[in-house]
C-alpha cells in the first residue's frame, strides 16, 4: 500500500501538466483504495486573485455528481414504500401533462433516472449568460411536458438534465419536504457530510471561485453557479461539496451496495437504500459499441477495459476516447462526470478493490481535466502494463477546443451577409414564446439595429446581424463568450435565428436550432397576448 501511495504522489508533475494544458485554476483530488483513504492532493488556487490554495475541505460545485444524491433520495423513499421505481411519474406528479401517451401514461421514475425517456434535452432554456437562471423551479414540469419525443420510450439513452428536475419534484411530492431539506436530513446529516451543501450560499471560509481560461491560459473569473435548493435544475446540479466529503459519501454507497448484493436485503446500518438498483445497468449508453457501457441511476457503469468519460466533454475534442485499463482483468467501474460554468468534476469507483477516485476543478477548462486525471489515477492503481498517455490526450483535446473556437469565428466572418434587408426591421420586433409560454425571446429595434434578449432581461441582451433573407445571427468571439460567463457553444447554428413567415409573408415565428435533438430547430411563435412575469421573477438566487 505504501508503494502505491508513493506512486500516486509521483503523479503530481503529470497532474500539474494536465491542469496547465487545460488552463485550470485549481484542483482537489482524493483517493480511497482497499477501503483506506490513501491520498489527497491539491493544485493551483481556489482563489486566483488572493493566491489561496485549495485543500480536501475546499467547497466546489460538483454539477452532475449531484444526480447520485437525488437518485439516493428516491431510493430511500422507495424503501419506505412511498414510491416505486417502476411507478409512472404522472401518478405522482399531476402537473406533468405530456401530449405523448407513452410518456404521460407509461414513463416511470426509473425511466427518468436512467435517461431513457427519449425526450429532447433543451439545455439552452435554463441558463445563458452569466449563469443567470432563466426559469423558476415551478417551470420545470411544464418544460418537461413539452419536450419532444425523439426516441421511443425505454429504447435509447439520451442524457437529460430535466429528468433529474422531475426526480427532485417526485422527492418533494412524496416526502412533503423540499428537495434540499430531504437530501440534507436523510443523506448529508446521517453521513456527517458537514461541508456538503444544498443551499445557495455555503460558508465563504474555504469556497472555490469559478474561472474560465482563454487560449493563452489566462483566467477569467466567472463567479459561481446559482443552482441550489429551490431553483430550476436543483436535482441535477445543486450540490456543493468537498473531496473529503465525497470520499465519505461514495464509501458509504460502496459499502451499502456490497451489503445489499451479499445479503439480498437492505443494510440497516446505512441511511442509503436500494443502492443495488441505482447501480444496476438499466440502459446501454452505446448499443453499437464493442464495449459494455450502461447507465444506472445517477451512475455510468462499464466493464473494464473500456472507454469512459461519456458524460464529460473530452469525447468532443479527441478522435477516439482511450480504452481505460488495457491489459487488466475484467472489472466493473462506476463513474460520473460533472460540468457547469466554472467547475468540472469526476468520480471513478472500482467496487472489486474498494477504490474511489474523486477529482474536483474550479474552472471550465479547455478540456475535461478531471476526466483525464481520474483515468490517470485509476490506471496507476490498476497497474496495467499498457497505460494511456493522458498528457498527450490533454494536449489533443485542449488544442481541438482552441481550434474549434477559431473555426467558429472564421465561419462567422466568412458567412456574414452584406445584403440589405428585404423588409423593414420593425417587422421582426416582438416576443417569441415557447409552447408553455414560460420562456421567450424578445426582439427590439434600437437606433436602427435589432437586438434580442432571453426572457426580456437586460442581462441577456445581444445585437442581431443580418445573415441573409429572414435570418440573423449574434456571433460571439471566444473572448466575448468567456467574459459573459457562457457555456462554450461551438456550433454556429446556436448563434442563428431564422424568422418564419405565413402565406401573406408576415413574420409569425422565430426558429432557433439550440438542441441537437431537434435539427430543424424549435419554433417560437410570435405572441402578443401573453402575460409575462417581470424581470424580478427570474432573479431566484443572486450570482455569487
Amino acid at each position: 500500500m505504501s508503494n502505491l501511495k508513493s506512486r500516486l504522489q509521483d503523479l503530481g508533475p503529470s497532474i500539474t501538466r494536465i491542469l496547465e494544458i487545460a488552463g485550470a485554476a485549481g484542483a482537489s483530488i482524493g483517493v480511497i483504495h482497499n477501503n483506506e483513504t490513501l491520498h489527497f492532493a491539491n493544485f493551483g488556487y481556489r482563489d486566483v486573485t488572493s493566491k489561496v490554495s485549495p485543500d480536501e475541505h475546499t467547497i466546489y460545485h460538483v454539477a452532475s455528481l449531484s444526480k447520485s444524491f437525488t437518485a439516493a433520495a428516491v431510493g430511500i423513499l422507495v424503501d419506505e414504500k412511498k414510491l416505486a421505481f417502476e411507478q409512472p411519474v404522472s401518478s405522482v406528479l399531476g402537473s406533468l401533462k405530456h401530449p405523448d401517451p407513452s410518456i404521460q401514461d407509461h414513463a416511470t421514475i426509473l425511466d427518468f433516472l436512467s435517461h431513457r425517456t427519449g425526450l429532447a434535452t433543451k439545455q439552452s432554456l435554463w441558463a445563458q449568460d452569466g449563469q443567470e437562471l432563466l426559469l423558476k423551479k415551478n417551470d420545470s414540469l411544464s418544460i418537461v411536458s413539452y419536450l419532444e419525443v425523439v426516441q421511443p420510450l425505454g429504447t435509447w439513452y439520451n442524457y437529460n438534465n430535466w429528468g433529474y428536475d422531475v426526480a427532485a419534484a417526485i422527492v418533494e411530492q412524496a416526502s412533503g419536504q423540499s428537495w434540499g431539506s430531504f437530501v440534507s436530513e436523510r443523506v448529508l446529516d446521517p453521513l456527517q457530510l458537514r461541508r456538503t451543501f444544498v443551499e445557495a450560499n455555503p460558508p465563504e471560509d474555504n469556497y472555490a471561485m469559478g474561472y474560465m481560461p482563454g487560449p493563452d491560459g489566462s483566467l477569467t473569473p466567472v463567479g459561481r453557479p446559482t443552482i441550489a435548493n429551490g431553483t430550476v435544475q436543483q436535482g441535477a446540479n445543486g450540490i456543493k461539496t468537498t473531496a473529503s466529503d465525497l470520499l465519505q459519501y461514495y464509501k458509504t454507497i460502496l459499502h451499502t451496495w456490497k451489503t445489499e448484493v451479499s445479503t439480498g436485503s437492505s443494510d440497516i446500518s446505512s441511511p442509503l437504500k436500494n443502492v443495488r438498483e441505482l447501480l444496476t445497468e438499466h440502459i446501454s449508453m452505446d448499443p453499437k459499441s464493442e464495449f459494455k457501457q450502461s447507465y444506472g441511476a445517477g451512475w455510468a457503469i462499464v466493464d473494464l477495459p473500456s472507454p469512459v468519460g461519456a458524460i464529460g466533454t473530452n469525447g468532443m475534442f479527441v478522435a477516439n476516447m482511450p480504452v481505460l485499463g488495457k491489459g487488466t482483468e475484467k472489472k466493473k467501474l462506476w463513474y460520473h462526470n460533472g460540468s457547469l460554468v466554472g467547475f468540472f468534476s469526476s468520480v471513478h469507483v472500482i467496487p472489486d478493490t474498494d477504490t474511489i477516485v474523486v477529482v474536483l476543478v474550479n474552472s471550465i477548462p479547455k478540456n475535461d481535466a478531471p476526466d483525464w486525471i481520474g483515468q490517470l489515477l485509476i490506471e496507476e492503481i490498476l497497474g496495467n502494463p499498457d497505460k494511456n498517455d493522458y498528457i498527450a490526450y490533454a494536449e489533443e483535446s485542449a488544442n481541438s477546443y482552441v481550434r474549434m473556437w477559431q473555426e467558429l469565428e472564421e465561419e462567422f466572418n466568412k458567412t456574414r451577409e452584406q445584403s440589405k434587408h428585404k423588409r423593414h426591421l420593425d417587422e421582426y420586433v416582438g416576443r417569441y414564446y415557447n409552447v408553455p409560454r414560460n420562456w421567450y425571446i424578445e426582439v427590439t429595434l434600437e437606433d436602427g439595429n435589432l437586438f434580442f434578449s432571453f426572457q426580456g432581461l437586460a442581462s441577456q441582451k445581444h445585437q442581431l446581424h443580418h445573415h441573409g433573407a429572414d435570418c440573423f445571427n449574434w456571433p460571439l468571439t471566444e473572448k466575448r463568450s468567456r467574459t459573459l460567463g457562457r457555456w462554450p457553444d461551438l456550433d454556429a447554428s446556436t448563434y442563428e435565428f431564422r424568422f418564419d413567415t405565413n402565406d401573406d409573408d408576415n413574420i409569425i415565428a422565430l426558429r432557433w436550432v439550440h438542441d441537437p435533438d431537434i435539427p430543424d430547430g424549435e419554433q417560437f411563435p410570435k405572441v402578443t397576448d401573453a402575460k409575462v412575469p417581470n424581470e424580478a421573477t427570474y432573479a431566484q438566487v443572486p450570482v455569487s
